[in-house]
């Protein structure tokens, strides 16, 4: 067999030398230990070829390798063929090359200086009547305190209501909604927090969770206003739709100062053993 054909032993060796585990992988990949290890035994027969490539795409990216040229490998072991990326070569600019452009070459089309001063002369009489218009308008509101006191107090009213966006649909939170290719940054915090300790979930909006609390796990969609409580014992992680349609806090921290109110699909986990936050942004899937 020949190097080609262990490519996935190279993998495990790329992993291994970064001191990275498969338990951390499958934390953030959220993909089952037993498929990393079947990808790095070149057990492929575990999984449709469709999931697979996924996996193997999203494994690929959290170690630094080249996910392309790993699938291309893939398929040659598997089917015995690959498709080969295509090279493009870029031209060098030489000293002998005229890079002068003579203007009658572009063959631009010419303006009449008559039609260019009818345009100007246009534009400018718009933009006076624009003005005059606004300067009527002005003369004209009313101009007294309570007037400008409302006009106030109805713009911060309006600054308060937000805008929330819809769900696309309603099935449950699956890995898909969290390709690696969707991953926009992620972040990590040490929180100082002490035990007992409780993930609450408010729903500011129609929106969907998937939080797994080792004892309580729930895949689900929240109307405006529900509330859900877990409690930890070792780790939670979760799935959200949209940050900004739920307010979530870890016992008395409001994590929204983490998470922030960006309409972004949110994925990460506590752990009880470090009181580490982990939190990963991810552009919404349709």
């Amino acid at each position: 067999m020949s190097d080609q054909k262990l490519f996935f032993n190279d993998l495990k060796a790329k992993r291994e030398s970064q001191n990275l585990s498969l338990e951390e992988i499958s934390d953030f990949t959220k993909i089952d230990i037993k498929f990393l290890i079947a990808i790095e035994e070149g057990d492929f027969g575990c999984l449709p070829n469709v999931y697979m490539r996924l996996f193997l795409r999203s494994y690929c990216k959290y170690i630094s390798a080249d996910a392309e040229e790993a699938l291309n490998d893939y398929e040659f072991y598997t089917i015995g063929s690959k498709t080969e990326s295509k090279t493009f070569s870029i031209p060098v600019e030489s000293d002998d090359i005229d890079n002068s452009i003579d203007q009658k070459e572009l063959n631009l089309p010419q303006v009449p200086t008559a039609k260019i001063v009818t345009i100007a002369i246009t534009i400018i009489a718009l933009i006076l009547t624009f003005l005059l218009i606004s300067s009527i308008d002005s003369n004209s509101s009313p101009k007294s305190d309570d007037s400008n006191k409302l006009n106030t107090k109805e713009s911060s009213e309006s600054l308060k209501m937000v805008q929330y966006s819809s769900l696309p649909n309603d099935r449950p939170l699956t890995n898909f909604d969290f390709d690696a290719d969707n991953l926009i940054a992620g972040n990590k915090k040490k929180l100082v927090v002490s035990e007992p300790f409780t993930f609450r979930v408010e729903a500011l909006s129609k929106t969907k969770i998937n939080v797994n609390s080792g004892s309580i796990i729930k895949n689900k969609i929240m109307e405006p206003g529900q509330v859900e409580v877990f409690p930890i014992e070792d780790k939670i992680s979760y799935d959200f739709w949209s940050a900004q349609h739920i307010k979530c806090s870890l016992n008395d921290i409001d994590l929204t100062q983490f998470f922030g109110t960006e309409d972004n699909s949110i994925r990460g986990w506590f752990t009880a053993k470090d009181l580490s936050l982990n939190y990963n942004f991810y552009k919404q899937s349709l």
